[in-house]
């Protein structure tokens, strides 16, 4: 069967914020102040200088989360007011709580809870070491399993994006090491994250326990819409079980590929990047299928009035 509504994905955190991404979505401004505003009163003052001219904040990686959240609800809010709302959502690494906030799993303020809880519990666990992440385009699995075993740099590929597209996470000498490698040996594009955090790897196993007792004392709704898991494809409809994927979310390995590919076999053809990049919408070029895959400002200039 196919679905004439979109999914929506959710990325986790902006690297820039381009010049006007909302453009075709008049009235979008003022939902994400509002939003922002809350978000300020809340958990950060601080969050009311964000300036998309300015690049505020992209040196602070709470804060970019914060921003990517807030953006993520002003655009499911703007949506809403179309009469828009998704078939599936998504939430790609940290973008998982807005993929629960679209669904109606917890409120805008639990989601902000939710990311500084988060971000405390894996900054605990790391202590002092030092670690990040890199993308690497170009190569496929087994290529970067080889130049890992070979470095024996204990990475690990923590999300694939496409046959030749993967994340990896290590320690952040590794991390450097191995981007100059993956150079050498053909890589198209090679990319350091700006960030100290090894997501979705099992550095981060010792959170669980923890987290787990953090989210299990929070109250979880049933999900307005399905809820598609990055881990293993599996339809999150219940509280126990979208609890388990917060918690596993933070050290488990992650297929966005495999993710969107099973989408497509549920019937969606289009796919809607719900937040002001493209980064989603570029690794999307190495997806087999016809489905399209588009920002949300281009997504709205198909809306018509």
């Amino acid at each position: 069967m196919s679905h004439k509504k979109p999914a929506f994905v959710f990325p986790p955190f902006a690297s820039d914020y381009p010049d006007d991404p909302f453009s075709n979505m008049p009235g979008y401004d003022v939902c994400f102040r509002k939003f922002l505003s809350r978000a300020a009163g809340f958990t950060d003052p601080d969050l009311k200088r964000f300036e998309v001219p300015g690049m505020t904040f992209l040196d602070d990686e709470l804060k970019t989360q914060y921003i990517s959240y807030i953006q993520a609800c002003a655009l499911i809010s703007w949506f809403k007011s179309k009469g828009i709302v998704p078939a599936y959502s998504a939430g790609y690494s940290m973008g998982i709580y807005a993929a629960l906030y679209q669904s109606e799993v917890i409120s805008f303020l639990d989601g902000l809870v939710l990311i500084r809880q988060a971000f405390q519990a894996v900054n605990e666990t790391i202590g002092k070491g030092a670690f990040g992440m890199c993308a690497i385009i170009g190569l496929n699995r087994d290529d970067i399993e080889q130049l890992i075993r070979k470095d024996k740099s204990g990475m690990e590929i923590a999300i694939q994006n496409s046959v030749c597209s993967f994340s990896i996470s290590g320690p952040s000498t590794n991390i450097a090491k191995l981007v100059q490698t993956a150079q050498t040996e053909g890589a198209l594009n090679t990319r350091i994250f700006n960030v100290s955090i090894p997501y979705h790897s099992s550095f981060l196993k010792d959170t669980a326990e923890d987290f787990w007792d953090f989210i299990a004392q929070m109250k979880f709704h049933s999900p307005r819409m399905p809820i598609i898991s990055l881990i293993d494809q599996e339809l999150l409809l219940e509280e126990e079980i979208l609890k388990k994927e917060v918690v596993r979310n933070l050290y488990t390995a992650l297929n966005w590929y495999e993710t969107q590919l099973y989408l497509q076999e549920l019937g969606v053809t289009r796919f809607v990047e719900c937040g002001s990049g493209k980064g989603l919408v570029k690794n999307a070029r190495f997806i087999e299928g016809d489905a399209v895959t588009m920002t949300a400002n281009s997504f709205s200039a198909t809306l018509g009035g």
